[in-house]
């Protein structure tokens, strides 16, 4: 024990970065933030009517953490706060071969390399669904998985709900769509 005076300075800078700190790391880490996206091409960025998108479907439907780190063999790892893949890429038309990553919760990885086909202006969608098959005790056991491509509809807007439906569910939450623009 410390023989050291408490002080009222000393209290108050503690309830002030207590207080301060969860508002600061929400607003850090809000999807807005967090999420990584990526011009998969060369030069400057383009209007959104000129490449196309795509996307990662969102954990909560697939329960695969899905990134996408390589197009046509350049390596779009990122490193900052949340050192990974881009969720979201922009590409420009044409046949391209997609490297996606998958991270099961508590079960491992997997990945692939997919050709796609894309067209300007409109968005695509990576589904990854994991393949199961009994094990020598006959449980059911992650073994695989399998990528799919899904076209969205035509005029489609993707916002950050797309990409983080949970916590958009939760209370009263802005949502906004994700500008091509905005991207590094």
């Amino acid at each position: 024990m410390s023989n050291r005076p408490v002080t009222l300075i000393g209290i108050s800078s503690f309830i002030v970065l207590f207080c301060a700190c969860p508002v600061a790391l929400a607003q850090l880490f809000a999807p807005e933030q967090s999420l990584v996206r990526v011009h998969a091409y060369e030069g400057s960025p383009r209007p959104a009517k000129q490449i196309a998108t795509v996307f990662a479907a969102p954990y909560e439907s697939t329960r695969l953490l899905t990134q996408m780190c390589t197009v046509d063999g350049k390596s779009l790892f990122r490193l900052g706060w949340s050192s990974s893949c881009p969720r979201v890429i922009y590409l420009l038309p044409g046949t391209h071969q997609l490297a996606i990553t998958y991270q099961l919760i508590g079960s491992g990885g997997a990945s692939s390399t997919i050709p796609i086909r894309v067209e300007a202006g409109r968005t695509y969608m990576v589904v990854g669904t994991v393949v199961s098959e009994k094990n020598f005790f006959g449980t059911l056991q992650p073994r695989r998985v399998a990528s799919s491509i899904s076209t969205m509809p035509e005029g489609f807007a993707l916002t950050y709900k797309d990409i983080y439906p949970t916590y958009y569910a939760k209370g009263d939450k802005p949502n906004s769509r994700i500008n091509p623009e905005d991207a590094r």
